[in-house]
């Protein structure tokens, strides 16, 4: 009319099986959740460094590409800007008083640029196009959860300068 102390011990291991799958599986979700949180901050960080710069550059003229991850032109303003990647960071430089230049970052702590590449088309004089820069980067979070999971964002997009270059 009792348990044994054997049954007991089965029915209490078991329920300890379950409680210890159940739990793995709430904690895996809960990490899995920050990961996603994590990317998609990236990913808005991302997008909006990359919606300044085309606000700049679509207005921009006399466009130079200084290396693979550096672009040189003259605003609106007639103020020369460079975008470049420093330190796993995107920068913006200006040279207000020349010959000083000074760089500000435009992406978060939180973001890690792991690659920055800008093409430049239509930069030759007369020949009828306006300047088209893409410019392709890969980025990941600074968050040790996500970084060590080695998941990253590839964005790339194509501007086009309003100006014609003749």
């Amino acid at each position: 009319r009792a348990f044994t102390i054997i049954e007991l011990l089965v029915a209490m291991t078991l329920f300890l099986i379950l409680v210890g799958i159940a739990t793995g599986g709430f904690i895996r979700s809960l990490r899995s959740q920050r990961a996603v949180v994590a990317l998609m901050e990236v990913n808005d960080n991302i997008s909006l460094s990359l919606e300044q710069m085309a606000r700049e550059i679509r207005t921009g003229y006399d466009f130079s590409k200084v290396s693979e991850s550096e672009l040189q032109f003259t605003n609106a303003y007639g103020i020369p800007i460079f975008y470049r990647l420093n330190q796993e960071t995107i920068e913006r430089g200006t040279e207000e008083t020349p010959p000083q230049r000074v760089y500000k970052k435009i992406t978060a702590d939180t973001v890690i640029i792991n690659d920055f590449n800008i093409e430049l088309f239509g930069n030759n004089p007369g020949d009828g196009y306006p300047p088209r820069i893409t410019i392709s980067l890969s980025a990941t979070s600074a968050k040790p959860d996500v970084k060590k999971l080695n998941i990253f964002t590839i964005i790339q997009t194509t501007i086009s300068a309003r100006v014609l270059d003749t």
